[in-house]
């Protein structure tokens, strides 16, 4: 926010947005500049680096949670039912698929019935062991907050492990990514906590938290700026650059 605001004190001194740069030390220190950024209108481009909502790390991450938060979300059940690599093939998911057109239900309704599709042992195994992953994290979203709901999907998912098993130097990048998407979660639940005014003292009613921590909530507030976030550049003469200085 104090970055924005230098910056909206430069422009309004006669710099152009153009004339402007924000170094920082790794990729996922993007994010919050990004997010104040749009909060305030101001253009922004990316440099060495994918916008942080539109990196795929990030784009499962909520996948996950949007198919938890609704399993009848086909495209994000089907984006993650094998991300990572849990051995879910292809024929296991045209069976899920011709079934849900069969009976006319969701991709992830067809999955609760991963034991009458005609598959062998393991391809039933493997789904039911995802079709419970999926209920159980459901049955947590309904009490927890949205960070904890988040915590326990990367972990339970095993999408943690995968990378942190791999030998892909990229793939220390998207970890960090996540422990940022994590902080966001973090800061989302902190912000929506409920607080104590005196009786004799004003507040700004847009300042009152609603007390709503829960994953609903959360995927609606990603929603808001994950979209503005794919709002097209100014030209780049008219755009703040961020980039990381190594």
């Amino acid at each position: 926010r104090w970055v924005s605001a230098q910056i909206d004190e430069l422009v309004d001194e006669g710099e152009t947005y153009g004339q402007v740069a924000v170094f920082y030390r790794t990729n996922a220190q993007s994010r919050a500049f990004e997010e104040a950024f749009i909060r305030t209108g101001m253009p922004y481009r990316v440099i060495g680096g994918v916008r942080f909502y539109e990196r795929k790390e990030i784009r499962d991450a909520i996948a996950y949670l949007r198919a938890v938060a609704n399993r009848d979300d086909d495209v994000s059940v089907r984006r993650i039912i094998n991300e990572p690599k849990r051995g879910i093939g292809a024929r296991s998911v045209d069976a899920i698929a011709e079934r849900a057109a069969r009976d006319r239900i969701s991709f992830g309704e067809a999955l609760r019935q991963y034991a009458d599709l005609g598959l062998g042992a393991r391809a039933v195994k493997l789904l039911g062991q995802f079709n419970d992953f999926l209920d159980t994290a459901a049955a947590l979203a309904a009490d927890a907050p949205a960070d904890e709901v988040l915590g326990h999907v990367l972990e339970a998912s095993g999408y943690l492990a995968s990378l942190q098993g791999s030998d892909d130097p990229q793939d220390q990048t998207r970890l960090e990514n996540l422990s940022e998407f994590v902080a966001v979660a973090e800061e989302f639940v902190q912000a929506s906590a409920v607080i104590d005014v005196p009786d004799d003292e004003e507040i700004d009613p847009d300042d009152v938290p609603d007390g709503d921590a829960g994953l609903d909530a959360f995927l609606a507030r990603v929603a808001l700026v994950a979209d503005a976030d794919q709002l097209p550049d100014a030209d780049d003469d008219g755009s703040v650059t961020l980039m990381t200085l190594h």
